[in-house]
């Protein structure tokens, strides 16, 4: 039978797993309405969240029996083993989706491996049977957990340095919808390693069950917060299947041909009555240290040599006019650097100087298409030609135009 302390230890053991398995169940069968047809698109980090949150239940040899020194040394490691590896992980998974950046993939797998190692052999040793652990068994074990455990913690910090970076990065010259980038709450979910790093460690270092009962009932509350806070998506976008092959219905592909804007004037990006290149985004405000940075770093630059300059402009051209990437509504920068084949800066550079930027130009040709669709489809609304355009929406579509055109009366 357990004591009145030990009863109290694994109860609260209890309320942290089954807290996590709620949280797993939840986060995976619900979906936000209007969201299940592009799940991974709002909702990226679903599955790994999923699994992450479901793993606690190996902690269910100390609720059954706490005073088990085997079974201590399992949840004594598991926290610093795993919760800042998780906090790493997410961010990753989120952000790195959101931004498209693939080398978080190897990262995480190493340290996945580092961290469900150690969790095992940790797991292993708590259900062995009748095995006694002697003092240099358990220096070993510690050594692992300490090592893993700082491992993971520095991993983390990296993670947190990364999204930070594409706070800072985010912009009008990187993206072409004003709502692609939950820049929001990437700022709020930095505090939660911290968080979490000021719960474990003090648990580990401090070797303590009563400290350990009571984070595990603040990480349970935390659980509940956490959940609610996530399940609305944070990413307001409105993905289209991207449209980059000329295969489309002749009809429209033809009575589109007729319209879009020659390569010569793209080419040189002549603006419309009343259209004035701006470096304002709407609804937005840059930071104004990132704009004195990207300044500084764009001053850095060699003249881009006029071959070179025209290339890029070719690649330019072809992947918003010919491909027409523009249909996209989630386009962002690198999409078109790749097609360019040359580095991001010169790219962004060229787009501001011939094109009046990215943002401003990408969404010109979508205000182009826009018209050109209404007048060769008299029979679909006006919202239908705003979404087959690359605006996510008909208010989106509105203050885009009043930015671009300033000088003219807004539609109705």
């Amino acid at each position: 039978m357990f004591s009145q302390t030990e009863l109290i230890y694994s109860i609260a053991c209890t309320v942290y797993v089954v807290t996590c398995l709620m949280f797993a169940a939840v986060r995976w069968f619900h979906v936000c309405p209007g969201a299940k047809e592009n799940k991974s698109y709002y909702h990226p980090d679903r599955k790994i969240i999923t699994l992450l949150y479901a793993v606690p239940v190996i902690l269910f040899p100390y609720i059954f029996n706490p005073a088990s020194h085997g079974s201590w040394l399992l949840v004594k490691g598991y926290y610093p083993l795993t919760h800042l590896f998780y906090c790493a992980v997410l961010l990753f998974n989120y952000f790195g989706k959101v931004k498209q950046w693939e080398r978080w993939h190897l990262s995480g797998i190493i340290s996945s491996v580092l961290v469900f190692a150690s969790v095992i052999l940790l797991f292993a040793v708590a259900l062995w049977p009748g095995l006694q652990i002697s003092t240099a068994m358990e220096e070993l074990l510690t050594i692992i957990i300490f090592s893993v455990g700082l491992l993971m913690t520095a991993y983390c910090g990296f993670a947190m340095w990364q999204v930070w970076q594409w706070i800072h990065e985010y912009s009008t010259d990187n993206f072409s919808n004003t709502e692609d980038f939950p820049l929001t709450y990437a700022r709020s979910v930095l505090i939660i390693p911290v968080i979490h790093a000021l719960l474990v460690w003090p648990m580990v270092l401090l070797d303590s069950p009563t400290w350990l009962a009571a984070m595990q009932i603040m990480l349970s509350v935390f659980n509940a917060i956490f959940l609610i806070s996530i399940l609305p998506s944070k990413r307001k976008g409105n993905p289209l299947e991207q449209m980059i092959e000329d295969n489309r219905e002749a009809d429209i592909e033809e009575a589109l041909e007729q319209k879009l804007p020659t390569e010569e004037e793209n080419k040189n990006c002549p603006p419309q009555p009343g259209y004035t290149p701006s470096k304002e985004q709407p609804d937005t405000t840059p930071e104004t240290s990132n704009i004195e940075k990207s300044a500084k770093a764009e001053r850095k630059l060699k003249e881009i040599p006029e071959q070179t300059r025209q290339k890029i402009a070719d690649g330019i051209e072809k992947a918003l006019v010919k491909q027409r990437l523009y249909l996209n509504p989630n386009l962002g920068l690198k999409e078109v650097v790749e097609v360019c084949g040359y580095s991001q800066a010169y790219v962004s550079r060229v787009l501001r100087e011939q094109y009046g930027g990215f943002f401003d130009y990408v969404n010109l040709l979508r205000c182009r298409h826009v018209e050109n669709y209404a007048k060769q489809h008299p029979e679909v609304t006006k919202e239908e030609s705003i979404i087959k355009s690359g605006f996510k929406d008909r208010q989106t579509y509105y203050r885009i135009k009043k930015h671009l055109f300033p000088n003219d009366a807004q539609d109705e």
